[in-house]
């Protein structure tokens, strides 16, 4: 698969109504403290890893907003069983590190210390991993539209083990990394992010795409079936 770089770069431009498509995501991204906003969001961004899949020339729109609501829910929920074992690793080994520590001796301050840096450290690298997977789970939920096709086994494995995935995933993390530098700067930060992340979506979309050997044409997946 081939990267445009600019043409990716430039993509959540190609819609007239891009600045109001982006002025909208970054209000939901602020008031994401909220639930619905961000879960909104995430709706969002299914839609874009779908128009990704399918090649499409301009971004979504907000729009729709039940469906929205529906897509981002499921999306959550996919992201949210992929990190339970990450969850349950830090649960472990950092809250048995603290139970160490409070003895108050002094092997026990040393072995938990150990513990808890090393604890800290396994659950970073699991989160990442099973981010990973998960993406691949909620990109093959957008193109089916079922929840139990963000659990398809075979498809995780055969689209998370092959390079035509991993390598615009890669590029999509990398725009998020640039992104954030500027992410602390009140609103201009938040805007520049969502940006970046349709940027991201768009192109994991594609790379998703490859890796299943799709044609492009429009996705079945809309909405949610068991």
């Amino acid at each position: 698969m081939a990267l445009d770089i600019e043409a990716l770069l430039t993509y959540p431009m190609e819609s007239d109504d891009w600045l109001v498509t982006v002025l909208i995501g970054t209000v939901l991204t602020l008031l994401s403290v909220f639930i619905i906003p961000g879960i909104l969001v995430y709706g969002y961004l299914v839609r874009v890893l779908r128009a990704g899949m399918d090649d499409a020339p301009e971004p979504p729109a907000f729009g729709d907003w039940g469906s929205l609501f529906v897509e981002g829910l499921v999306a959550t929920v996919i992201l949210f069983v992929y990190q339970l074992i990450p969850l349950v690793v830090f649960a472990v080994t950092v809250g048995g590190s603290l139970a160490a520590i409070a003895t108050g001796s002094r092997v026990g301050a040393g072995v938990g210390m150990a513990g808890l840096f090393g604890g800290l450290a396994l659950s970073v690298v699991l989160a990442l991993v099973f981010s990973y997977v998960g993406l691949v789970g909620v990109a093959n939920y957008a193109r089916e539209g079922t929840i139990g096709a963000g659990f398809d086994v075979g498809v995780i494995i055969d689209v998370g083990t092959d390079g035509a995935y991993a390598i615009p995933w890669a590029v999509g993390v990398l725009v998020l990394i640039v992104a954030s530098v500027v992410g602390s700067i009140p609103i201009l930060g938040q805007a520049v992010l969502f940006y970046a992340l349709i940027v991201a979506m768009r192109v994991v979309g594609q790379g998703f795409a490859a890796a299943r050997g799709l044609d492009g044409s429009t996705s079945p997946g809309a909405g949610v079936t068991a």
